[in-house]
This record gives C-alpha cells, sequence and structure tokens, in this order.
C-alpha cells in the first residue's frame, strides 16, 4: 500500500507543522504551565482553514481524507500542542458531516463555535468550559447536546498543560469516533515520540562526560536508534489504520502505546538523573504521552478486543495478512 501523500497534501502538512512548531513554542507552554496568558492559537487555525481539513467541500472544508488528519496530528503531537485542535478537526467535524449537521460545521470550521464529542471510551473533555456543544456519540445516531445542559466537573490530569472536565452525559459511542479517536491519540503519540528523540539526540551532542560528548557513547546511539527504529515501524501502522479501520485500529493504538513507553524511558534515560525534573522540558511531552496513552482505549483495552480477533478459528494470520484491516 501507498503511504505517500501529493504534493498538495505535503504542502497541508507542512503549513500546519509550520504554525504549530512556530507558535506553539516550549515557551509558550511554559507561560501556560506557569499560569499566564498566552495568545489564542483558535483563530489562526480557522484563518488558515485547518479546521475543516477533512470536512466535506459542500460545507466549506478541504474534503481531505483521514489519513491527512492522521499526518497533521502527529504534527501537532511533534509540538505538544495543548489546545484540542485534533479533537475538534479529527472528530467533531467529521461527526457533524455525518450527523447532517451543516451549520453548526460551518460555524466550528469558521472558528465560530466549538463542538467537542462526548464517548464512553474519552474519559474527560479537555477545555470542555469552552465548547458550546457537545456530540453524545450513540451507535443509532448522535446527537447534540448544549454546553448548559451539561455538568462540568474540573478533574487533575497526569499533564498539568491539559484542563481536562468530566461531563455529566453519559454517551455509548459508535464506530467512527472509536475508530477516529484511537487513531488520532496513536498519531498524537508518534509525534510525540519522535520530539523526545530529538530532544535526546540534542542533549546527547551537548552534554560532555569523560571529555567527550555523550552522544558519542555507542550505548546512547543504540538506544536512541532503537526508539527511531520502532517509530518508523508504527508510523505506517498508524497510516493504514486511518485508511482501513477495523483491526489495524487497534494494532495501531497498542504498537503506539509502546512505542510511546519506549521512547518516554530512553529520554529519561539520555538525560540522566535530571529527565525526571520540572526544569527539563522532556517532561511536558512525555506526560502528555502517558495521557493519550489512556484515551479512546489503553493498551490492555485494545489487546482484550485484538486478541480474539487474531486467534480466531479462522483468522488470517502470518506476514501476508500483517495488514489485513
Amino acid at each position: 500500500m501507498d503511504f505517500r501523500f501529493t504534493d498538495e497534501q505535503q504542502e497541508l502538512i507542512d503549513a500546519a507543522k509550520s504554525i504549530f512548531d512556530g507558535e506553539h513554542t516550549v515557551e509558550r507552554m511554559r507561560a501556560q504551565l506557569d499560569g499566564n496568558e498566552v495568545d489564542a492559537l483558535w483563530p489562526q487555525f480557522a484563518e488558515l482553514g485547518l479546521l475543516g481539513i477533512i470536512a466535506p467541500e459542500d460545507a466549506g472544508g478541504l474534503g481531505q481524507d483521514f489519513s491527512l488528519m492522521a499526518a497533521i496530528a502527529e504534527a501537532a503531537g511533534y509540538a505538544g500542542l495543548v489546545e484540542p485542535f485534533v479533537e475538534v478537526a479529527g472528530l467533531s467535524v467529521p461527526l457533524l458531516a455525518e450527523m447532517g449537521e451543516t451549520e453548526k460545521l460551518a460555524q466550528v470550521i469558521a472558528g465560530e463555535i466549538r463542538v467537542a464529542p462526548l464517548s464512553p471510551n474519552l474519559f474527560a473533555n479537555q477545555d470542555a468550559d469552552k465548547n458550546d456543544f457537545f456530540i453524545e456519540t450513540n451507535p443509532e445516531g448522535s446527537r447534540l447536546v448544549a454546553r448548559d445542559d451539561v455538568t462540568l466537573t474540573g478533574l487533575k490530569s497526569i499533564d498539568p498543560l491539559r484542563r481536562i472536565f468530566k461531563v455529566s452525559h453519559q454517551a455509548q459511542g459508535n464506530a467512527l469516533s472509536d475508530w477516529y479517536g484511537s487513531v488520532l491519540s496513536a498519531a498524537q503519540i508518534c509525534g510525540l515520540s519522535r520530539r523526545i528523540v530529538d530532544m535526546s539526540v540534542d542533549y546527547a551532542k551537548d552534554r560532555e562526560q569523560f571529555g567527550q560528548q555523550i552522544g558519542s557513547f555507542q550505548a546512547i546511539k543504540h538506544h536512541l536508534a532503537n526508539v527511531h527504529t520502532q517509530i518508523e515501524f508504527t508510523r505506517p501502522t498508524v497510516y493504514f489504520a486511518a485508511l482501513s479501520g477495523g483491526r489495524a485500529v487497534h494494532e495501531a493504538k497498542i504498537a503506539a502505546c509502546d512505542t510511546g513507553s519506549l521512547a518516554a524511558e530512553v529520554g529519561i534515560q539520555v538525560h540522566g538523573g535530571m529527565g525526571y525534573t520540572y526544569e527539563v522540558n522532556l517532561h511536558m511531552f512525555m506526560k502528555r504521552i502517558w495521557a493519550l496513552s489512556g484515551e479512546w482505549g489503553d493498551r490492555n483495552d485494545h489487546m482484550n478486543i485484538l486478541t480474539p480477533l487474531v486467534l480466531a478459528d479462522d483468522a488470517a494470520i502470518g506476514p501476508g495478512a500483517s495488514f489485513l484491516a
């Protein structure tokens, strides 16, 4: 299967990455950790059309396929983007399109309102107090719930940059939200893992021990190479899951959780004892990996679903079935 993007699609990915990396800097993240006000990025997302990437063209969107959204989610992960852009652009927008809510969809794309999904696979909603509506997902058909009709309970996240809330309404979930949510969380973990590798490489170039850079030591090189290799094996799994759904979704989330865990562990090891500290920027990306690994099903949830699919008597297994949906 060809996972390459067209030139036009790559330009969209590069444009999104440029905004994420250029505007959402480590300094901005630090300011948010300290409780300081920062410039809002949501108007820029709307102005550049990023909120409507996978929205139908007749609704004012760009009409791109979901694999492109996965690539942009990976870029958002690399930047450690705090705003719930991925959830809105990658989940709320297709759900609204599926529901036929064209007016609300246009308003979301224009940045006039915010709409967030509710699902049993999403323990809490980020920035829920900034939403105008929620989408209560159900197998038979989702429905909109106004902000005034729900009760929000603030919670503490393992990621201090995320403001999360428990929303009173209980949804039942549906196939689209479970598929897209799992893939987008996996894609963000891939981006976060790549960021940790890059940060660790930079640190290994600067840190000296025994009169030489620690990056020259074989043990450091091998650890970082192992993470890089695992990321490169995980990314196509995520893109395939974005294109095909089915069994591949569970494989992608499991692979991403394993990759993120390894990246965080190696990042800490390369940074030495400093890797655990608040002063080192590594912790902001590491904690985001841990938070996203538990959203839209954690590793155990997806293993429990995948196991009977793989072990069934009529299951297609072996090298030839590695990328079967």
